[in-house]
């Protein structure tokens, strides 16, 4: 499903006086608690939502650019559209036709995409499997010891044991995946229709204890960078260096009569528009190729895989040897002996060599072996959630939301002039 958009156009599509006023209402900023009393206002170059309301980000100038959710006019994000044309669609037309109550706006499909956040859910039949996985993924030790396989990746997967998440790449300008549990997740951020209703938000979490939510941020520059592989453009443009890509890129749109952009700054972007990325953006694969190995190959080594792996990425047999040498000998004597007998600069090959083939230094000072701990993609399926408890929650929000949107305009945006 589609999580997040964050969607960018020129502002001269807009009628000039609505710019007008959406700009004059960036000023009108408001904060305020989920009772709806107002706590601080400030003045900031875009528009975020008071709490009191689903909100999203607007920010209006020469590039109007909107960032939202389809919990904005779902009242949740438990599940939400497959289709990019479709939630684009509704997205704007929600914030601009319902919300704004503008009576001309640009149609979703030409509005560019910096940002796509494509989510699915998995799971695990158990609340037990489910958090053995994330243990065997993170590396994290609970009794047996683990350690991650994925050492030749540069956005390895860090973990937060008590959140039970797990990012690939946090704080990534580029693309940022995230593992966390659905149950935990609305436990603490339940849906505002529901708030009140503690029952109810227990009944929604407990149908996702054992499943897991992976979400995948795919920014502008990410999809530019590989829009070869992703099927955006032809395979002529893999030939092609980076200026002679992005000129030919614009050439490509401007043949085509297609709303696209090539931004030529620092790191030249390839913008594309939602009716573009919709017919030729598989959003599985954006998934699949953040997540899918980690249900392919063993997410834990023991004594044999983890030697393989020192070999492979040391400069040396020697120096490989040498490091699980260590090791062994921590077994038998101990670390502060091991040590001891190591010399200051040798232990620090070792160390640094040993934490890149998946040895933490935990892992490293007890000396205990490795278990094998194989992922079984056969127990784990796409969880479908069901449609009642859904529908309730969309049904709450639908009667509170003309009235949010009345005191919206009432409290927080500038009137407009006639």
């Amino acid at each position: 499903m589609i999580d997040t958009l964050a969607l960018r156009i020129d502002g001269t599509r807009f009628d000039p006086q609505d710019l007008a006023w959406m700009m004059h209402a960036q000023h009108k900023i408001t904060a305020s608690n989920w009772a709806g009393d107002v706590v601080d206002w400030s003045i900031l170059a875009g528009v975020k939502m008071p709490s009191w309301f689903d909100g999203f980000i607007l920010r209006v100038g020469s590039t109007v650019m909107l960032e939202g959710s389809p919990k904005l006019y779902q009242g949740h994000n438990v599940t939400g559209p497959d289709d990019l044309l479709r939630a684009a669609s509704s997205l704007v037309d929600h914030v601009f036709g319902r919300v704004l109550r503008l009576k001309s706006y640009p149609p979703a499909g030409d509005w560019l995409v910096r940002r796509i956040d494509v989510t699915y859910q998995m799971d695990f039949g158990t609340p037990e499997a489910l958090d053995v996985w994330m243990d065997t993924a993170a590396g994290v030790q609970r009794g047996i010891r683990r350690a991650t396989v994925d050492v030749s990746d540069p956005l390895a997967i860090d973990g937060y044991g008590a959140a039970r998440t797990l990012y690939r790449g946090k704080r990534s300008r580029y693309r940022t995946g995230k593992v966390y549990v659905k149950g935990s997740d609305l436990l603490v951020h339940p849906p505002r229709a529901i708030r009140g209703d503690s029952e109810g938000v227990r009944a929604l979490a407990d149908e996702f204890r054992s499943v897991a939510r992976f979400e995948s941020v795919n920014r502008a520059l990410w999809l530019s960078d590989h829009a070869v592989s992703l099927g955006l453009l032809s395979d002529r443009f893999a030939d092609f260096g980076p200026g002679v890509f992005h000129e030919n890129a614009r050439y490509f749109f401007d043949q085509e009569g297609i709303p696209g952009l090539v931004n030529f700054g620092k790191e030249p972007i390839v913008y594309f528009p939602v009716s573009y990325l919709h017919k030729k953006l598989n959003l599985s694969h954006l998934w699949q190729s953040e997540f899918s190995h980690y249900f392919q190959r063993d997410a834990a080594m023991n004594d044999l895989t983890l030697l393989k792996t020192l070999y492979d990425i040391a400069p040396s047999p020697k120096t490989a040897q040498a490091a699980f040498d260590f090791l062994c000998r921590v077994r038998v004597a101990g670390f502060v002996q091991a040590r001891s007998v190591t010399s200051r600069s040798q232990f620090y090959v070792i160390r640094r060599l040993l934490a890149a083939a998946g040895v933490s230094d935990a892992m490293m000072q007890d000396g205990q072996a490795l278990s094998l701990v194989r992922l079984e993609p056969c127990k784990v399926y796409q969880f479908v959630p069901r449609r009642d408890r859904l529908d309730l929650v969309q049904r709450a929000h639908a009667l509170a939301l003309d009235a949010d949107i009345d005191r919206l305009h009432r409290e927080v945006l500038p009137p407009r002039v006639a």
